[in-house]
């Protein structure tokens, strides 16, 4: 997964929850994490199977950045490499999610 910001990050997390179960900021397997990070950096890293510990089964990911002001992110959809934005299996834009 590669990312950027387009504001300044106090914290970035990359998350894992089972499908139908709780998710949020601090909530579920943390697959990567990054400290401050400025506007306009890229990110990079990777998420293997073996991060999922409970076995087979369809996973949520979750991305969640915390801003300068240290809100999390929880109203700003996001946008592909490509500039197009994501959609959920519903067909919404799909929104960062306050934890």
């Amino acid at each position: 997964m590669q990312f950027s910001a387009d504001l300044p990050l106090l914290r970035f997390e990359c998350r894992a929850t089972r499908e139908g179960a709780a998710y949020g900021v601090g909530v579920g397997e943390l697959l990567a994490s990054f400290s401050a990070t400025p506007a306009g950096i890229q990110r990079t890293f990777e998420i293997y199977d073996e991060y999922l510990t409970q076995g087979d089964g369809r996973y949520r990911i979750s991305l969640f950045a915390q801003g300068e002001d240290g809100s999390w992110n929880d109203n700003a959809g996001f946008i592909t490499a490509d500039g197009s934005t994501l959609y959920t299996v519903d067909g919404a834009a799909f929104l960062a999610m306050r934890g």
